[in-house]
This record gives C-alpha cells, structure tokens and sequence, in this order.
C-alpha cells in the first residue's frame, strides 16, 4: 500500500535575512510534499520575483529549514512576501524595504543581544512580559536589526546535545514565538552572529564537540550572506549600507580556552580576512560587531582576555591609518558605552544586552570597576540600541542610544566621523 502524502504547511516564517540593493535572503520552515516557494511582489512595479537559489536543512522528521535568494530587484523598493506552499495558499501579510542607490543617505539601525524564549512553563518567566519590547522595535521603522549574539539562547544542556536536539529547538522557538517577535523577523534585514549561548554551552570555546553541527543549524536558521568557499568555516561575514560597512565576527568557533594571553580569539583564518576587508573597505564608517566586549578588561567574557590578538588588531587598526572604526557587542547583560585611546586612536565600544533576559548590576557580573566607560552612559536594564547615522559626506554624526523595553530613548551619546580617526 503507497505511504499517504503528508499535505505541505508552514511551520514558521518568514525571516528577512541579508538585504541589498538588488537581492533578498528569506527563510521559511515547512513540512509535507509539494512544491513550496517564495514569492516576492513589488509594489510599485506590479511584477512578482522568483528566488534564483534554495538552500535547506532538514530533520528526521522531515521539516524544511529553507533559505531562498531573490535577485534583479530594485533599489528603495517595497517587495511583499509571499508565502506558496501546495494546499496551503498564499498571503502577502509581510513587506520589506530595499535600501537606496544612494551613498550618504542618513538612516538607523537596531541592535541588541541575550534573547532568552523559553518555550515550555517557564515561557511566562522568560521572556513573560519583556517580549513586548519586539513590539517597540517593530514600530521604529528602522533599516536593519543587528542580533549581536546569543539570539536564540539554548537554554537547558540537552537543547545543543545533538543536530536533531539543535533542529528542534531553534525550530520550536520561531513556532512558539508571538506576532511581535515573528512581525520584527519579517519587517526588515536582519544580521545575526552568535554568542555562546546559541553556539553551545555557557562561555563555550573551540573545544566544544559540536561546534560543526551548531554552525551548520545557525546558518540553515538564519540567512545571512556568508563568504563563499570551506576556507571561510565559521559564522562571520560583511556587507554594506549607504556610506557604512558592517563586519560580523565569530568569537567562539575559533576560540581557544582562556588562560594564556597569546591564545586565539578570532583565530587566524578570521584574522586575516578582517584586516583585508578593513583594508580594502571605503566605506567611512566602519563597525566591528561581536559577541563579547572588546574593552572592557574587568568582564570575565570579553576580548581583553585574548590581549595579544585583541592588541595586534588595534595596532593594525592604527597603523594603517583605519578611520571610522567603532564596535559594536553584546552578551553582558547590562548595556554601556565605551572608549579608550590606542596610540592617539580613540577606539570606542557599543555595548547593548540584555532584550528579555535577566538583567544584572555591573557589580553582580564583577565587571563594575570599567576604567573605560564613559560616565553616565551605562543602564543595566532590558534594552534595545539604535544607531542614527546622518548629515552630507565628510560630516556624518552618529546618534547612539538605549532604549527601554517601552521603547523610550534613557541614554544618549553623540560622535562626529571626524573624531574616529589617530590625533
């Protein structure tokens, strides 16, 4: 007797992953037979896009993790997303925005980190009301959001104990999750890297077994645009906005175990291909983005662990004469902005955590005694950033702010492009 077709649904989605002037990332989850697709619709041309790639993983239960690329599209265009999936329908409840053909458009973005979704009893816990800050997100209309690390938060040790454990919760989290967070997922372009909580264990390193299978289920969960090529293994990548490059780092792939200053952070492989791109980058500002903090030498977590690697990059940083660097990062549960000068380089840190989970005291995480935060700045509480970039060319002003979980701006700090730059 023939097995009985399973009658194609969607499980979750969509997610707009990278975004550029000309092309799309979206991720859908679905399970059963039939030809499943994505669609996109332009607004204003009245003319449909079919995706030009698909790339997927799968588990045992036969659930489809797929992530499809769009081509040919406009620049500054409205696309509504289509969902096409045999006995199942279509809908266009979701659109997204290309960026401008533009070079100096002012423009923000969002970023935060330590995204905690519980999906059993403990839901009401964490994140219970703290979700709504999805919500404030969603409605700052903002260019893209940069998910600095520990997204998706394996909670309990047997959630990263194998790829069908990995599947299945990361799975469960888009399932599960409210309008407010799936709403956010599909509005805009949306950049992730990972911390340790979403790679495997807490403050897990190179040595952690799985490392390969993690990789794999972060990036058949998340479409971002990664180099081409096995050399590049690891969850780091580029891409452009405007005048602004991004350049999303891996800090626990490569990892060695702390203890020895000289030890690898980045690693070699991601060495490398950062100072080229920070080389060959003409973009005029320029953000590092990472899991853990970069400056602060109090924090048990942070770069300044790895001093030997971390201070070669901003030696290199500086004696290549590298304007517009700044970093962005994640993953200490409480938020604060930094700056310290490298050899007349004044080299300034973002760092914006926690969105639901718990947030700690400086004194709490022992990471209070920063010599390098800048006073006034720091708020230990749930959080999201947002970046405002504007003014004409050689005069571009950066805005940095924290905003609560209502959605309220509680600090600011502004910085000129002309002060990223050796005295």
């Amino acid at each position: 007797m023939a097995q009985k077709t399973k009658k194609p649904r969607l499980l979750a989605g969509p997610v707009v992953g990278a975004v550029t002037k000309t092309s799309a990332k979206i991720w859908i989850a679905y399970q059963g037979e039939g030809k499943n697709a994505l669609i996109l619709g332009d607004t204003a041309e009245k003319r449909i896009y079919y995706p030009t790639k698909a790339e997927y993983i799968t588990n045992s239960e036969g659930v489809v993790a797929l992530t499809m690329t769009f081509t040919g599209l406009q620049p500054d265009h409205h696309y509504n997303i289509l969902i096409s999936i045999d006995g199942w329908g279509a809908h266009a409840k979701y659109v997204f925005k290309t960026p401008a053909d533009s070079i100096g458009k002012d423009f923000n973005f969002l970023v935060g980190s330590c995204v905690l979704l519980n999906t059993d009893v403990s839901r009401g816990i964490f994140p219970g009301l703290s979700n709504w800050i999805f919500y404030r997100m969603k409605k700052k209309h903002s260019d893209c959001v940069l998910w600095l690390g520990n997204t998706s938060y394996y909670f309990y040790p047997w959630q990263h104990s194998s790829y069908e454990a990995m599947f299945k919760r990361q799975l469960k989290i888009r399932k599960v999750y409210n309008n407010f967070y799936r709403d956010l997922l599909a509005g805009q372009a949306n950049y992730t890297i990972w911390d340790d909580r979403d790679y495997g264990p807490d403050n897990s390193d190179n040595t952690f077994a799985l490392k390969d299978t993690s990789l794999k289920i972060f990036k058949g969960f998340w479409p971002n645009e990664y180099p081409e090529g096995t050399q590049f293994n690891g969850n780091y990548y580029n891409f452009r906005r405007y005048d602004t490059e991004f350049f999303m780092l891996d800090d626990r792939y490569f990892r060695d175990p702390p203890g020895d200053s000289s030890a690898a952070f980045l690693g070699e492989t991601q060495m490398i291909w950062l100072k080229h791109k920070l080389l060959s980058s003409q973009a005029t500002l320029k953000w590092i983005c990472t899991g853990s903090q970069v400056l602060n030498d109090d924090a048990s977590d942070s770069y300044a662990r790895y001093s030997k690697e971390r201070n070669d990059l901003f030696d290199f940083i500086v004696d290549n004469n590298i304007t517009g660097v700044v970093f962005l990062s994640g993953g200490q549960h409480s938020a604060e902005i930094c700056k310290r000068e490298w050899n007349g380089y004044p080299i300034y840190e973002f760092t914006s955590a926690p969105l639901t989970t718990l947030p700690l005291p400086w004194r709490m995480i022992k990471a209070y005694h920063n010599p390098w935060r800048i006073k006034g700045t720091d708020f230990p509480f749930r959080n999201f950033g947002r970046i405002s970039v504007s003014g004409p060319a050689e005069e571009r002003m950066i805005k940095m702010e924290f905003l609560g979980r209502a959605g309220k701006t509680r600090k600011e700090f502004h910085l000129s492009e002309k002060e990223l730059q050796k005295k």
